[in-house]
């Protein structure tokens, strides 16, 4: 696959980079340009001359002042010079790529913020390193949920979690339970923010439960900071908090589970990881016996029955005996 897009440098105008090499070398050399006559210069438009100094001062640190006698530009100190930027055209590709896959996550509260960097980052390419989007766009997809829940309210409920876990202050929630089906008031000390499965969740000490609980971002009603302080617990690890979870769920106390799949079923089980406990026994008619160690047996049963019949739980009983029972209940629906 060819990278290189000849028809994408037909001229200054259209790459910012060459267009901040033309603006520093005006400036640099005391002409006192303005956005008039550069946009003339550069047969763009004086927006575009604008965004350019823009980036030129934020993310080069450009110390571009204007001059109001001499109706232009200069620098404030003139041993200034455009930092410059060597990419790889892997990198180039990686830069591109991600902004793509970010931009997936429509619900994300940074969205804006991640559109704006790749913007400047994309503005410093030099003209002789550029790639063919077109094609890559063509050729590469990215399949990512939406992010769960009301974009605006996720945005806003994100920064006053992650301002309260920078500056270990407690907030004050109202919070819908679903496993409850239930509205409650609480405080919560926040540790950390978590996305998983297409929604935001915040991890902290409930003062309401008195233990270390997570809850979903989209589930607070109100969500206030509040001026007390909370001292985090030093032995709190999220790996470690997540770690005996199949995903999500976490239970009392983490149990041993046995899981047999026949051999249509195992040639997908065999190809991930699905927990860190995981052991996988080969059986020589080709199924496979899945031994994990993990809390939150809900979270297991719905895993598990996703695999239809192709999937049976050996261990431990309870969790066998609740799936029959599920099973019983869905026939119900069908007789």
């Amino acid at each position: 696959m060819s990278l290189t897009n000849p028809e994408f440098r037909s001229g200054v105008g259209r790459n910012a980079f060459a267009r901040m090499q033309h603006i520093h070398a005006a400036i640099k050399a005391r002409t006192y340009p303005n956005v008039l006559r550069l946009a003339e210069e550069l047969e763009v438009s004086t927006r575009a001359v604008e965004r350019d100094l823009e980036t030129m001062r934020d993310f080069m640190g450009a110390p571009i002042v204007y001059s109001y006698s001499q109706k232009g530009y200069y620098y404030a100190d003139e041993n200034f010079s455009i930092p410059k930027i060597r990419m790889t055209e892997g990198e180039l590709v990686a830069v591109f790529l991600g902004k793509r896959l970010l931009a997936k996550y429509k619900g994300h509260p940074y969205e804006k913020e991640i559109r704006s960097a790749y913007t400047k980052i994309q503005a410093l390419f030099p003209e002789n390193e550029v790639i063919d989007y077109d094609e890559i766009e063509q050729t590469v997809t990215f399949a990512v949920e939406d992010t769960r829940g009301d974009g605006q309210k996720l945005l806003g409920n994100y920064q006053i979690l992650q301002g309260a876990i920078g500056a270990n202050r407690i907030v004050y929630a109202e919070y819908y339970s679903v496993s409850s089906d239930s509205h409650s008031k609480r405080h919560i000390s926040p540790y950390h923010l978590l996305f998983q499965q297409g929604a935001w969740y915040c991890i902290g000490f409930c003062h309401l439960r008195k233990e270390i609980r997570m809850f979903a971002m989209d589930r607070f009603y109100e969500l206030k900071l509040t001026d007390q302080n909370f001292k985090r617990d030093e032995n709190f690890n999220i790996e470690e908090y997540l770690g005996d979870s199949l995903n999500l769920e976490r239970g009392s106390e983490p149990r041993e589970v046995t899981i047999a799949f026949d051999k249509d079923a195992a040639r997908w089980v065999r190809e991930r990881r699905w927990h860190e406990s995981q052991k996988l026994d080969k059986q020589p008619d080709g199924s496979v016996i899945l031994h994990l160690t993990v809390s939150g047996l809900n979270e297991v049963k719905r895993w598990v029955m996703s695999f239809g019949s192709h999937a049976e739980v050996l261990a431990p009983a309870e969790l066998r005996q609740e799936i029959m029972e599920e099973i019983a209940a869905m026939l119900g629906n069908y007789s």
